[in-house]
């Protein structure tokens, strides 16, 4: 099976942007259960955090993921946020008895199934050197909390150190002890591979969760983005009908406006018409009358014009009676003397 011892320090690429996201600082996982959960970039203001559903590959060089969107701060991502590790804290290692068994130095991870195969424990540099770094598999009932790893006394005696220290090279030179090295190689690999199984399985229940989540919450946006598409529509159809309403009541007073305005042209129109016909009968009565006059004072001939024009004629009966007895009297005068002089 094929191994990545730590995958700090490897470099985060986004496939879709062809850009880099950033370099793992810590790789976030769950030793009870031998889950990856994710992994921490960067530090200080600049940290991410990129879970392990949206990793795509796991290389010995790089880790891919889709795009540079996946890589989001922990303040959203409460499940990396609680197992992260203060700066310059390490994750230390007890038995249930309370033995203090060291800290945990490096961690290998199963880059396919995504999944913790097993992780070194280190008692500090001198005892590494005598007795060899301890490797634990994912121990069945193991506690993994935010500061402490807690594992069970009887699985951790089983066990024995890596054949790295000079006291396990100098035990190899007994054959008892080959044997008893030889004892603890197989139980070593039967527990592993027990863990294994079971560390699989639980990944895979954790995959079959994550799936069926991200399907319930695409079903859930569906409907709300379907309510609210619905309440659009009542709030467009309500805004025409308003709409329509206003228009109908402007329309209306524009009407009653045109109404009113038409009516009051009407009635203005009416006082000209009248004031029109009126100042017309007025000027004809008037016509009618001087016609009248110029009618009723005859001119005589060769008289002059003037003297056919006065009124006073008529005002003065007297007079006009006596001037045409004189008028009259004046022309006999006239014609018996015209004889004489023939």
């Amino acid at each position: 099976m094929r191994e990545i011892k730590s995958i700090v320090g490897l470099r985060v690429i986004a496939v879709d942007e062809g850009a880099s996201v950033g370099t793992v600082h810590q790789v976030v996982v769950d030793l009870a259960r031998g889950l990856v959960l994710g992994m921490i970039l960067g530090e200080g203001p600049g940290e991410r955090g990129v879970l392990a559903s949206d990793i795509k590959t796991m290389g010995a060089d790089a880790i891919m993921v889709t795009s540079r969107a996946v890589a989001k701060y922990l303040s959203e991502l409460p499940e990396l946020d609680s197992r992260k590790l203060g700066a310059g804290a390490q994750l230390m290692v007890y038995t249930a008895s309370g033995k203090r068994l060291g800290v945990v130095s490096s961690i290998f991870i199963d880059p396919y199934d995504m999944v913790v195969t097993r992780y070194e424990v280190s008692s500090g540099p001198l005892k590494d050197l005598a007795d060899g770094v301890l490797v634990l598999p994912i121990l069945p009932g193991s506690k993994h909390g935010q500061d402490a790893v807690i594992v069970p006394d009887e699985q951790v005696q089983q066990l024995g150190r890596e054949a790295g220290g000079w006291r396990g090279r100098f035990g190899q030179w007994s054959e008892g002890a080959r044997k008893q090295a030889q004892q603890v190689s197989e139980q070593a690999a039967k527990l592993s591979e027990t863990a294994g199984e079971a560390v699989k399985k639980e990944a895979k229940v954790v995959r079959d969760k994550a799936a069926k989540l991200s399907e319930s919450a695409g079903e859930t946006v569906k409907k709300e983005a379907q309510v609210v598409r619905e309440k659009a529509a009542k709030l467009s159809e309500s805004a025409g009908e308003t709409v329509k309403k206003e228009a109908q009541v402007v329309r209306e007073k524009a009407a009653k406006l045109s109404e009113t305005a038409g009516e009051a042209v009407k009635k203005e129109a009416q006082v000209v018409r009248e004031k029109a016909a009126d100042l017309t009968a007025k000027t004809r009565e008037a016509v009618t009358n001087l016609g009248e006059k110029e009618e009723a004072a005859p001119v005589e001939e060769g008289a002059p014009a003037e003297a056919a024009a006065e009124p006073a004629v008529e005002d003065q009966p007297c007079a006009a009676a006596d001037a045409p007895a004189e008028a009259e009297a004046q022309p006999a005068t006239d014609e018996s003397a015209k004889p004489t002089e023939q």
